[in-house]
Parts: structure tokens; sequence; C-alpha cells
């Protein structure tokens, strides 16, 4: 399994609220239909979070980065973003 964490910080609340709400109801279902299994968004501060996205492994993720490419660059032109990604080494459930 193959996961990339977007870090995101908003200049406002508002903006990052509003960043939130394109993300869960336009890019998380684009992400998935091109190939990625699963999304979550966590919020950190008022206006920072970061957004997890699940993929079966780094040809997909690639694959699906190259084709958001411009929505990539639009979020990022609005917010203060960072992207990490990497293989999942383990995961623990109770």
């Amino acid at each position: 399994m193959y996961v990339r964490v977007v870090s995101i910080t908003s200049q406002s609340k508002l903006q990052f609220d509003m960043t939130v709400t394109y993300f869960e109801n336009v890019w998380s279902p684009k992400v998935i239909q091109l190939g990625a299994l699963s999304a979550e968004f966590l919020k950190s501060t008022e206006n920072s979070g970061m957004y997890i996205i699940y993929y079966p492994d780094k040809k997909t993720a690639v694959t699906v980065f190259d084709k958001i490419k411009p929505e990539v660059e639009e979020v990022r032109s609005q917010n203060r973003i960072h992207i990490t990604e990497g293989e999942r080494l383990f995961r623990v459930d109770s």
C-alpha cells in the first residue's frame, strides 16, 4: 500500500473550510474514481490539516497525481501545502 499525505494550511478558517468542502465533495470522489482506495481529512488547527490518500501501489499514486496536477496547482495557489508520501510499513488496529 502507498500513502500520500498532503499537509494544508489556509490563510483563514473560512478558506480552510472551503478547501475541506472541496476535498470532500470534488477531489476525493475523483481520486477514488481514478484508483485511490480511500481518502480522509484530519484537522490540526482551525486553519490547517492533513489530507491522507491511500493507494494500492506507487504506480497508481503517480498516475492519479499526474491526472490531477492542474487541481493540485490550483490548491497550492490558495493554500500552503506540503506533500509527503511513501510505502506503508505496518498498521496496528485494536
